[in-house]
């Protein structure tokens, strides 16, 4: 049984969030997976209080703190992310037993730095060592 660590599909239309899962290659997209190790988001939306990972509101408005209108202060530009949360150690766990990433999982993985050095999987481009390429000028210019 090849287990593979993918992207399943969630959300409306034109509205999609992603679960990352580990499933057995057989599988269709949204079937039930193995292990649900994590969440994604790729649509960039405004950060909120609820959103950040450890939000400390301080004391309530009033007692101790400076009071305001409460009228909310107009930002020039919100600040816009995309949503990643997953379990490291138990993505590390798949990776060890054997379990192949998509493509798309692998950048995210990579560009999170996962994947640790000597290991390739489809997806991510890591161009060569310089004196590898060195080598490899020197050998074709010899022909």
């Amino acid at each position: 049984m090849v287990v593979r660590l993918r992207l399943s599909r969630k959300g409306t239309r034109n509205n999609p969030f992603y679960h990352l899962v580990a499933i057995n290659d057989s599988k269709p997209r949204d079937a039930r997976p193995i292990e649900k190790l994590g969440e994604y988001d790729p649509i960039p939306r405004p950060v909120t209080a609820a959103r950040l990972p450890n939000p400390s509101l301080g004391p309530a408005p009033g007692y101790g703190a400076v009071m305001t209108t409460g009228i909310a202060q107009q930002q020039a530009e919100p600040t816009l992310q995309k949503r990643l949360e997953w379990n490291e150690n138990r993505i590390k766990h798949w990776l060890q037993l054997g379990a192949q990433p998509s493509k798309p999982v692998a950048r995210l993985l990579d560009r999170a730095g996962l994947i640790p050095e000597g290991v390739h999987y489809k997806g991510i481009y890591r161009p060569p060592p310089a004196e590898l390429q060195f080598q490899t000028d020197k050998n074709s210019n010899r022909s």
